[in-house]
């Protein structure tokens, strides 16, 4: 199952994505739709819909972090996808810069830091792991699949990486590397930006360096995690103009997913919809304004944003 956030003039509203061609299914207007088909009057039904299909990623996972409801309404839409029935009132156009970020504002952000190698490794040659690290991205950095990177005017050097994210379901503290996949409710891709420069500027401290406004593009949709069976076999891309930057696969992780959400679960308590970035393979650099960044993750869609000026 694949959620997007679709941007309107009625606020942005989460959507099923890749049911019908060039549509997004408004996923209240299909519970109402379904609703209004059980015998429910309409007004009754909008009312109900707004009770019991919250507006964001984060608030379907607080109500129910295994998205029952939403499967069996998901379920629905696709009996019902080529019968008429989801209408133009249950419809948004697939345009893809009106998408926005598919996990809304989370609480907590992680991004994994140091979590592959820095380069391309010779035949036969052993990588060197470095400890577990990383730090928090301003959740206000979030930005939509083809929204555009804005390019600091104090920065000289941003740098985008193309990165495998987790998305949390049920509230977790404390978790160990049996159970750590339990609490992973889906996949996004996730293109984490940063200014090394501006963190040299601020004795190494990365915060503003990684928190600049776009700097965290995400989707093009939340994936369930039944649909990715393994995390780490996926093939992660990325280029700028047209020109590979980045090839390789999470395969390559230093420490795995289970072992990142054990060691950061050890201090923090994560909330449904809280973000973990889990790194990136060699091959990225800086961008300036002007250049087109695409990245795109196996099984989970494509971003791509084109960098301007922020002046």
């Amino acid at each position: 199952m694949k959620i997007a956030s679709r941007r309107t003039p009625f606020g942005d509203r989460l959507c099923f994505a890749e049911v019908i061609p060039r549509q997004l299914i408004d996923i209240q207007g299909a519970f109402v739709r379904r609703a209004e088909r059980d015998g429910l009057h309409r007004d009754d039904a909008l009312a109900r819909s707004r009770l019991a299909v919250a507006g964001d990623l984060r608030g379907l996972l607080q109500a129910d972090p295994q998205l029952t409801a939403v499967r069996d309404l998901f379920d629905w839409t696709l009996g019902q996808a080529d019968t008429g029935v989801l209408d133009e009132d249950c419809l948004w156009s697939d345009v893809p810069e009106l998408l926005g970020p598919p996990v809304g504002t989370p609480h907590t952000v992680w991004c994994q830091l140091a979590n592959y190698p820095r380069r391309r490794l010779a035949p036969g040659e052993e990588p060197s792991p470095r400890g577990l690290q990383g730090c928090l991205k301003a959740p206000g950095a979030l930005a939509g699949p083809y929204d555009n990177l804005r390019h600091p005017m104090i920065s000289e050097q941003v740098d985008p990486e193309m990165e495998l994210a987790v998305v949390i379901g049920p509230r977790s503290r404390f978790l160990t590397t049996d159970n750590a996949l339990r609490a992973v409710a889906g996949y996004i891709g996730f293109c984490d930006v940063g200014s090394r420069d501006v963190s040299q500027q601020d004795n190494n401290r990365m915060d503003r360096g990684k928190g600049f406004d776009s700097y965290g593009i995400c989707g093009p949709w939340f994936v369930t995690a039944d649909e990715i069976p393994d995390p780490h076999t996926l093939r992660i891309r990325q280029w700028v103009n047209g020109e590979v930057r980045q090839d390789g696969s999470t395969a390559e992780m230093f420490h795995t997913i289970p072992q990142q959400l054990a060691w950061l679960t050890a201090a923090l308590t994560l909330a449904p919809g809280d973000v973990l970035s889990t790194g990136t393979p060699a091959g990225h650099g800086s961008v300036r304004p002007g250049d087109v960044v695409r990245g795109e993750i196996e099984k989970l869609g494509v971003v791509e944003n084109q960098v301007v000026l922020d002046d």
